[in-house]
């Protein structure tokens, strides 16, 4: 048996090499940020920008809010302790009732302004002393912005503002 011995090809080996990139550093990472920006700013500007400048819009309906008849009145509370009224201004509606909370130590009047005329709400006093943890509750019907303290020391103050 005669056999045919195998036969070699050469074969054209060729190496990659492999190149390390290398990284920007220098004026090169400034520009690199630079147009990065700009391209992030105009996006936006293009992205956001169109919207209130298209000619063929539809006009955006517009709602207002008439003064509701149905609205239900409101409790608030105001609480006192260590000489001081929270919340010390407090805005609601005409009809709403403000509850006074001694939460303080002592007990306390709570009265219309100006002292001592106490008339810039008539009606508006406690009429004797809050003790500790009792209320003292008002219903506000006229609007207006009334001010009121604690009449054993008037430097203890706040205001209601009735819309």
């Amino acid at each position: 048996m005669d056999s045919i011995p195998p036969q070699f090809e050469p074969q054209l080996a060729v190496k990659k090499e492999r190149r390390k990139i290398q990284p920007l550093s220098g004026p090169g990472i400034f520009w690199a940020l630079i147009i990065s920006a700009l391209i992030l700013m105009v996006a936006a500007i293009n992205i956001f920008g169109r919207s209130g400048l298209s000619d063929n819009t539809e006009p955006v309906p517009s709602y207002t809010e008439s003064p509701s008849e149905t609205r239900q009145p409101r409790l608030y509370t105001i609480s006192y302790k260590a000489g001081v009224f929270s919340p010390t201004n407090l805005k609601i509606h005409a009809g709403d009732t403000v509850r006074f909370k001694n939460d303080g130590i002592f007990s306390i009047r709570v009265i219309s302004d100006p002292h001592p005329e106490h008339n810039d709400l008539v009606g508006f006093d406690s009429v004797g002393d809050i003790p500790q943890g009792s209320y003292f509750s008002f219903t506000f019907a006229a609007k207006g912005i009334f001010g009121y303290h604690n009449e054993k020391n008037i430097k203890e103050a706040g205001t209601i503002i009735v819309r």
